[in-house]
């Protein structure tokens, strides 16, 4: 990776990493970044027993024994979850780094409960977790939660309803945990990263087949501008190195990373602005 994608690999050179969502897309993506980049070792999870499994292996031929670890998962499950983290830690001894990458874009909105037990409730139990485990109050050292969230979370267009307020929820949560006030108490950053469209299998057309015809074209129309999964997993390595706790980040378009925390709290302010003058 050039010095001009990530300039400086402290928050990730000899790090213990967690990534949900690990088996495949931007997750894999992640995996393998990591160690590339010279993390300790990366345990992910995933209920994809076979790409998992396969991705273990691979990566263990590449970086050697211990390097990778799959855990298979149901995050929203909190058993597994917590079996999963007790599992890193007996194994590694240590959790530097976590990121929240699952998530689910179903077809039917009537699916809601998965979306948002993967989406959202997960993330919130999965972060809870984290720093429970890495924060200097509970005798941790510290650490680094990464949570992932979308552009789709500020579009107003009526597409996708529940995935887009799991998305801009798990913003408000991540934000709002991150702040100084918690940080202060745990020396655990939570940064916010909203990916815009990017070529995963969500985007292929065998996927989008599978939706209505009005939701299809809203992905459709996002899909024309989808960056690779290389251009969002080297955004979101700098995001792990640069972001301040409770900062909001999109990786969009093939970019490098864009801090947009001051367009966020801008964004509300305005609304409440709004809202008082009306009253």
């Amino acid at each position: 990776m050039s010095s001009d994608i990530v300039k400086s690999l402290e928050n990730i050179e000899n790090k213990v990493f967690l990534v949900t969502g690990g088996a495949a897309g931007i997750g894999a993506g992640i995996v393998r970044a990591l160690l590339l980049e010279n993390a300790r070792y990366v345990a992910f999870l995933d209920i994809a027993e076979k790409e998992g499994s396969h991705l273990e292996k691979e990566l263990l031929g590449m970086f050697g024994a211990l390097r990778a670890k799959f855990i298979k998962c149901d995050i929203t499950d909190e058993t597994q979850l917590n079996a999963a983290y007790e599992q890193v830690f007996e194994k590694y001894r240590r959790l530097d780094v976590v990121i929240n990458n699952a998530g689910v874009l179903a077809a039917d909105d009537n699916d809601y409960k998965r979306i948002v037990d993967v989406n959202l409730t997960a993330t919130i139990s999965s972060t809870l977790k984290a720093i429970s485990h890495m924060g200097v109050d509970k005798g941790g050292m510290g650490g680094t939660v990464i949570n992932v969230s979308s552009l789709l979370a500020f579009n107003a267009k009526p597409h996708l309803p529940v995935y887009k307020s799991t998305k801009i929820a798990v913003l408000q949560f991540s934000n709002s945990i991150g702040s100084e006030q918690f940080y202060s108490k745990t020396k655990v950053r939570v940064v916010t990263v909203c990916l815009g469209p990017t070529d995963t299998a969500i985007l292929q057309k065998p996927n989008l087949q599978k939706f209505d015809k009005d939701h299809s074209q809203s992905l459709t129309s996002r899909a024309k501008d989808r960056q690779s999964v290389q251009s969002a997993v080297h955004g979101m390595l700098q995001v792990i190195n640069n972001g301040t706790s409770g900062s909001t980040w999109m990786v969009a378009d093939g970019k490098p990373p864009v801090d947009i925390s001051k367009n966020i709290v801008e964004g509300f302010t305005a609304m409440l602005s709004g809202i008082n003058k009306n009253d």
